[in-house]
């Protein structure tokens, strides 16, 4: 993926100094468009495997109302967690059981486990970062790349208004020139990646971050759960 990544990126600055109309100011420029998404897409690709770098994207399912899971999956932790305690705690072991292993969820799979085994803090330390960094090396890349994007946006920006500088110097000779329209044409590429990063990009990955954050924090509840119990079974 990082050879794709770099003739992506080397495909836009090649695209940035193509030729184009300089005549007409509009506020929608195709050119400084792919400049800036294109740049950002070649980034990602270069810093992240191929998996990855398609998870950048399905993420975005998130955001849809009713079409992401990550929120879903945390909220059934964390009422399933409640729901074994309660049950063990009330002393109906075998309806906790039941209710564990029907679950389908790997971490309360997993209290149960150390519950019945009475492990002691340690093991149940183990087993709990085991599974935080699962969730970590899952969903870490594709909330890092769009927080990377935010700050990347603006400097793709830059790349569209620079080339779009250096084409209106090498046509300043031209008479059909507008310069007013060409040097507003170039910037048009920095509004886009300020736009990008500090609008789309950066809120995505400040909502991503804090989907990820619930999550672990879910964990680490269902953690101290297991050591409660598990201490109580010991006692």
């Amino acid at each position: 993926m990082q050879i794709i990544g770099l003739l992506v990126l080397a495909a836009v600055v090649s695209y940035g100094f193509s030729e184009r109309e300089m005549t007409q100011v509009s506020a929608f420029d195709v050119h400084a468009l792919v400049v800036v998404l294109g740049g950002c897409v070649g980034a990602v690709l270069t810093s992240s495997t191929a998996l990855n770098s398609l998870r950048t994207l399905i993420v975005l399912r998130e955001l849809v109302p009713g079409a992401g899971i990550m929120q879903k999956g945390t909220d059934a932790i964390e009422s399933a967690r409640q729901r074994f305690a309660e049950l063990w705690r009330d002393g109906k072991r075998a309806q906790a059981v039941d209710f564990a292993e029907g679950s389908g969820l790997k971490p309360i799979k997993e209290m149960l486990r150390l519950v019945l085994a009475r492990s002691g803090q340690k093991s149940v330390e183990t087993v709990f970062l085991e599974l935080r960094h699962a969730e970590l090396e899952r969903h870490q890349p594709a909330t890092s790349n769009w927080e990377v994007l935010a700050r990347l946006g603006p400097s793709f920006g830059m790349v569209g208004t620079v080339t779009g500088m250096i084409q209106l110097f090498k046509n300043m000779g031209d008479e059909n020139l507008n310069i007013g329209a060409a040097i507003s044409l170039a910037l048009v590429a920095t509004l886009y990646g300020i736009a990008f990063g500090a609008g789309v990009a950066g809120p995505i990955g400040h909502y991503l971050r804090g989907l990820l954050d619930a999550r672990l924090g879910a964990l680490s509840r269902c953690r101290q759960t297991t050591i409660e119990l598990a201490e109580g079974e010991r006692g």
